[in-house]
C-alpha cells in the first residue's frame, strides 16, 4: 500500500530522527509502528470480547435458547468492533 500522510515540520523532524535511531528508513519505520498499533488494537478487541462474551455467559440461565445465545453473541460483537466514521 501506498500512502501519503501530510505531517507537521516538527512530527516529520521527529519521526526521521525516530527512523534514524532505529537504523530504519522512515517509511519502513512508520511502517512497522503502524503495524505495532493495528496488532494492539487487534489483541485489545480480541480481549473485550472474551471479557464482555465471559460476563454475557455468566448472565445465561439453562433455559436460555438458541436464538437468545446468537442475539447475546452478536451484542458482543457490535460491542467490540470499531465504530466506523467515514468522511471523505
Amino acid at each position: 500500500m501506498n500512502l501519503t500522510i501530510d505531517l507537521s515540520e516538527q512530527n516529520a523532524a521527529e519521526l526521521e530522527a525516530q527512523a534514524r535511531a532505529a537504523h530504519m528508513p522512515a517509511d519502513r519505520y512508520l511502517a512497522h509502528i503502524l503495524a505495532q498499533a493495528l496488532e494492539r488494537r487487534r489483541r485489545r478487541n480480541a480481549e473485550n470480547l472474551e471479557k464482555h462474551l465471559d460476563y454475557i455467559a455468566s448472565q445465561v440461565t439453562p433455559e436460555t435458547t438458541t436464538e437468545e445465545m446468537e442475539a447475546a453473541l452478536q451484542e458482543a460483537l457490535t460491542h467490540v468492533r470499531p465504530h466506523r466514521s467515514w468522511q471523505p
